[in-house]
């Protein structure tokens, strides 16, 4: 099994940026007990901080990052990523092998309604994510794409045994992923309400959803019963909040003017927002590794792309390095291959790369029509998006772009396939493996139930894959999924831009921490 350990640091703004460290290994087992910051939580203040509109809260319907960061409140998954490893969610230890997983789960967790948290629970929570019905979109992240997955429960042991017909080294890392959160009875038996934030004792997580205005804020409030705090290893300054309140500010300069007028405690600001804190008293930063950024083709028959000497000639026409000061000004790093540079079996070269080469790129562009879209997440008001509209117009392109929110995005690029022939895609690497963006390149397309975007056919890629997805050593399942990474780059399926971070900036009496590489788990303190 993979993991991976991320450092994240609050620090003054004028220190250097958090730099992130990965390490691989195996966990059989993992201890689990009271968060020790979670203490006297109920008499704790309130944390305000930001976050975007969400979609759904049915946690196994997760798409965006919102969904996931109410999930997380709410929904308390088997396992949690800290620095160094996996520790204990609802399950006390586990054993793993690549094709099954066994978990003994705490003896102390109970739902929202006082159901106790029993592996018969947790199946049937984990029964309607494998359902097809269901169509989680992480399933394939989760489990390995097209696997078969049983699920069986011994109360009496306390234990939730789960098989895959094919190994997939990722499963027990998936299980940290807020997606798989386990709902309790009282959200399976109403799933309209469950997906509304409204089916009331299925909560197995710490947060209950109190009030929400659709688009404008949500305010959850803590269990004061709740108990099933992860035994981090990782310190974690202060206490939690008696309540979260989240307000939807996508607009990260006027997130800062919320921080700084004492409106909010915890804002996400983008890289140009990092110098209004420079020098100030009371204020520090946050900075995590977080999102990588790649150009993702429609390669449907009869589309511009559908040709690989214009997929190439895009790689050709644009800078990675001037796209990252774009986006990310001096905080994000280029990437090679598709993830941050400190993933297990990522290689940091670049020889394998397309070179840039603008006269050899306009001889292919000039006068072709491409649509272009991308979310408004890619540098400020997606300053990256037009970073490469610009490039392709210089080669002779007619490019009209869709620089759109995250919720149209998600609708046009994974909804209408007709609709678009490139775009900046924003990916959460919520496994921290390289086989999270190999995924997208593979198997069905997402209308035929898949995950491949760009109903991409590579048969170098989808063997190599395959044999990544069943090998059974580390070193095995990195040499495929570098022959499949190397394989999309050369024939430009993809082109690898940058890692970019996310940034808190926070008020004095705040902390923020993502431990091990984790993209949906902020925690969030108050420590003054």
């Amino acid at each position: 099994m993979r993991q991976t350990r991320t450092r994240t640091r609050v620090v003054p703004v004028t220190a250097a940026v958090a730099m992130t460290a990965v390490l691989a290994g195996c966990t059989t087992t993992g201890a689990t007990a009271g968060d020790p910051s979670g203490g006297g939580a109920a008499g704790a203040t309130k944390i305000r901080t930001t976050i975007d509109v969400p979609a759904s809260f049915d946690p196994a319907k997760a798409l965006s990052l919102p969904d996931y960061l109410l999930a997380r409140d709410s929904y308390d998954t088997l396992v949690r990523k800290d620095d160094g490893g996996l520790v204990g969610g609802l399950a006390a230890e586990w054993k793993n092998t690549p094709t099954s997983a066994t978990f003994t789960l705490r003896a102390d967790a109970t739902c929202a309604d006082g159901t106790p948290i029993t592996p018969t629970v947790v199946k049937g929570s984990l029964d309607r994510f494998v359902d097809p019905k269901t169509a989680a979109p992480d399933l394939p992240t989760v489990f390995g794409p097209g696997n078969t997955v049983k699920v069986s429960a011994d109360d009496a042991a306390r234990t939730v045994k789960i098989t895959l017909a094919r190994p997939w080294g990722d499963m027990v890392t998936g299980l940290s992923v807020a997606s798989t959160g386990i709902v309790c009875p009282a959200g399976l038996g109403d799933l309209k309400a469950l997906a509304a934030g409204k089916a009331k004792g299925s909560e197995s997580g710490p947060y209950l959803l109190q009030k929400s205005q659709s688009g404008v804020s949500y305010s959850y409030a803590l269990r004061p019963e709740y108990k099933a705090w992860p035994a981090w290893r990782t310190k974690i300054p202060g206490k939690v909040a008696a309540t979260m309140e989240y307000l939807v500010s996508p607009d990260p300069t006027a997130t800062g003017n919320l921080v700084t007028s004492g409106q909010l405690d915890i804002g996400k600001i983008d890289a140009s927002g990092i110098p209004r804190f420079d020098g100030v008293a009371g204020y520090s930063v946050s900075v995590s590794r977080f999102s990588d950024f790649y150009l993702l083709f429609n390669e449907r028959p009869g589309t511009v792309f559908a040709d690989v000497a214009a997929r190439r000639a895009v790689a050709q026409a644009v800078d990675r390095a001037a796209f990252t000061r774009v986006v990310s000004k001096e905080t994000g790093e280029p990437s090679t291959m598709f993830v941050q540079k400190g993933i297990p079996c990522n290689d940091p070269g670049t020889s394998f790369l397309v070179p840039k080469d603008k006269a050899a790129a306009a001889g292919v562009l000039k006068g072709k029509k491409i649509r272009l879209v991308g979310p408004q997440v890619v540098g400020p008001a997606g300053a990256g998006n037009q970073y490469v509209q610009e490039a392709l117009r210089a080669a002779g392109a007619d490019v009209t772009l869709a620089n759109v929110d995250v919720g149209t995005w998600v609708g046009t690029v994974f909804g209408k396939p007709d609709a678009w022939d490139v775009t900046v895609f924003a990916d959460l690497n919520f496994l921290g493996s390289l086989a999270n963006p190999l995924g997208h390149f593979v198997g069905p397309t997402v209308p035929e139930g898949g995950g491949n975007l760009g109903a991409v056919k590579n048969p170098v890629v989808n063997k190599a894959f395959a044999q990544g997805a069943e090998a059974t050593t580390e070193t095995a399942r990195c040499a495929a999924y570098q022959t499949a990474t190397k394989a999309l780059i050369s024939q430009a399926d993809a082109v690898p831009m940058v890692n970019d971070p996310f940034i808190y900036a926070l008020r004095k009496g705040f902390s923020a921490q993502m431990l091990g590489g984790s993209l949906d788990d902020p925690i969030l303190r108050v420590t003054g």
